[in-house]
């Protein structure tokens, strides 16, 4: 067996070894390590690269000074200065062998903390302070926890007004005869910078008119740049900036310093195609135009068009981000469309403005008014024609991060839609849901997530009577979204067709809970139960229709493909045996 020499820390740098960029932890290494416990053994050991077996002796002395140089520089990093790692190489058979010998852990002195030429005042010099404490006296010397510290404090820094806070060569002192690590954090911080306006270059991409709009801060304001970053988003979640990047001038005859956007324009036109399937609601294509920065204020012009077995329509919209404050656009727009289901058939025409609030708001309220004229076929019931004048409010609370696959957090949604419909029947009602829904990941890499969801709905009669309400704002359950393995909008009061009334029902409750596998990088699975009902009395509120079933996920990047296969457990309410879904993002 032969003993192999151990290539230095500053070696390793200087050669480009990347000791410190951990692989991934199921890397298989035939290094076999020995004088460490087992919790450091499997971190050194998920360091190390992927190596297939050595095959001769100059293979094991070649694996093993390799294993060797990345486990003394991650020994170091997590404070044993004194350790050694003697690398051995072994022929009959051949094997690569490391003898681990960790020594005293080094332990952190009290930090300390300078700055060149000027010093902060004391609110930002007591916010670096307590960033650096991060290191503490008697704690295993980690080099992960040097570099947090220094992180954390150039963030206090900057946090505190000194846009132009940098950190320089920082300066520890290792002591062997004492195993004590001395650190010194080094700044400049620049002058103190208060904001003042916003401008963008180049000019001639967006009205300055509307960049103004966009400044969230008053002039004067210390700086911030949890401000600037969120000008930078109000400005590319418009969809009219593929890049915005911000800066501060030089300080004017006030001492305020504006910010400078610079802009990199997206391109003016947008082409959207999507494509869905399922067994029970058949094919769609929809398809999407979008004219992006239509009159300088990043404001675009959408016209949209689907056409599956159920649904067809086309819908032209105009949308000015911002134009109702921060985060929320106002939208115009004019729609016609047909609706085929087996309750009703529906062909009308709509003119509707809303006022919505943007997906990266935690809370938000969105509102708007809708006037639609349709008419109606192949229904049950009085109403064949209706002019109906709608108005709704929506409030929301999203705390998962506006995803097509979100993992952890929860939403709630309420909304309420006071309306008024004439034509055959005049009456006033307003329509009530609420949903909430849950995320949890737990498991290695949180592999696992454990969804679930629960949504009401109501209808209530103000005049009139809510049997006579149009039937597309009745309520069903079935389909995709709701009760899978039915069909779409399927499940409501059967009675009601026997009876001569519209479809639907006044109430209605669904509940699913999903549970969601990722096996890898890409490929998933997923296993759901879903109930579903629609009521005219809260007596029968509790007579779901069922559905159990599995499904496959695939991650396209940017939401994961869905195929899932439902069985419906109802046999009063089910017309096949099961139900196909293909379509883009989860099911809720």
């Amino acid at each position: 067996m032969r003993r192999l020499p151990v290539l230095p820390a500053a070696l390793c740098a200087a050669l480009g070894v990347p000791a410190v960029a951990p692989m991934a932890a199921w890397a298989d290494s035939p290094v076999v390590i020995d004088g460490a416990d087992h919790d450091t053994r499997e971190a050194i050991l998920d360091l190390l690269p992927d190596r297939d077996a050595p095959e001769s002796l100059f293979d094991a002395e070649r694996i093993a000074e390799e294993a060797a140089a990345r486990a003394l520089v991650w020994l170091r990093s997590e404070g044993y200065y004194g350790a050694t790692v003697t690398p051995e190489a072994s022929e009959n058979p051949p094997a690569a062998r490391l003898i681990i010998s960790l020594g005293t852990r080094f332990s952190f002195e009290a930090p300390r903390i300078s700055y060149e030429a000027e010093t902060p005042n004391a609110e930002a010099s007591r916010a670096a302070d307590e960033a650096i404490a991060l290191v503490r006296p008697r704690e295993p010397a980690r080099a992960a926890t040097v570099l947090q510290a220094e992180a954390d404090a150039l963030a206090a820094l900057q946090n505190n007004g000194y846009a132009d806070a940098a950190a320089l060569d920082r300066r520890v002192v290792v002591d062997h005869a004492s195993t004590q690590v001395a650190t010194e954090f080094r700044f400049s911080v620049g002058e103190f910078a208060r904001l003042g306006g916003v401008r963008a270059e180049p000019g001639d991409v967006l009205r300055q008119g509307f960049i103004g709009d966009l400044q969230n801060w008053q002039t004067g304001d210390v700086y911030s740049p949890q401000a600037l970053a969120r000008l930078r988003r109000d400005l590319t979640s418009t969809g009219a900036v593929s890049l915005a990047s911000t800066s501060l001038a030089p300080p004017d005859e006030n001492g305020l310093r504006d910010v400078v956007i610079n802009l990199e324009p997206a391109r003016r036109n947008a082409y959207e195609v999507g494509v869905s399937y399922s067994t029970t609601e058949g094919a769609g294509v929809q398809a999407e135009w979008t004219r992006r920065n239509l009159t300088g204020r990043a404001d675009s012009l959408t016209v949209s068009g689907t056409l599956a077995e159920m649904q067809q329509g086309v819908s032209v919209a105009l949308t000015r981000p911002h134009a109702a404050g921060l985060g929320h656009a106002a939208t115009w727009g004019v729609s016609v469309d047909r609706e085929d289901l087996d309750a009703y058939t529906r062909q009308g025409a709509a003119l509707y403005a809303s006022v919505d609030a943007g997906t990266r708001l935690r809370t938000s309220t969105s509102y708007g008014v809708r006037l639609s004229a349709d008419e109606y076929d192949d229904v049950s019931g009085t109403v064949r024609d209706a002019i109906v004048l709608s108005g709704f409010v929506d409030w929301r609370n999203d705390s998962t991060g506006f995803s097509l696959d979100p993992r952890d957090g929860s939403i709630t949604d309420f909304r309420l839609e006071p309306t008024v419909a004439t034509g055959d029947e005049s009456l006033a009602f307003i329509r009530g849901t609420a949903e909430g829904r849950i995320y949890e990941s737990f498991g290695e890499n949180d592999r696992v997530t454990l969804a679930a969801r629960a949504k009401v709905g109501w209808l209530e009669a103000v005049s009139g009577d809510p049997d006579d309400a149009p039937p597309d704002r009745r309520f069903y359950a079935g389909g995709g979204g709701s009760a899978r393995g039915y069909e779409y909008n399927s499940i409501y009061p059967a009675n009601r067709d026997l009876l001569g009334l519209t479809p639907g029902g006044q109430g209605m409750l669904e509940g699913s809970f999903e549970a969601r596998w990722r096996f890898d990088d890409r490929w998933g699975a997923a296993a759901f139960v879903d109930a579903g009902t629609a009521f005219d009395d809260w007596s029968e509120a509790g007579d779901f229709s069922w559905g159990v079933g599995f499904g496959a996920r695939y991650d396209l990047g940017f939401a994961p493909l869905r195929i899932d296969i439902a069985f419906p457990l109802d046999e009063d309410e089910r017309t096949d045996d099961f139900a196909l879904y293909i379509s883009l993002g989860q099911a809720f």
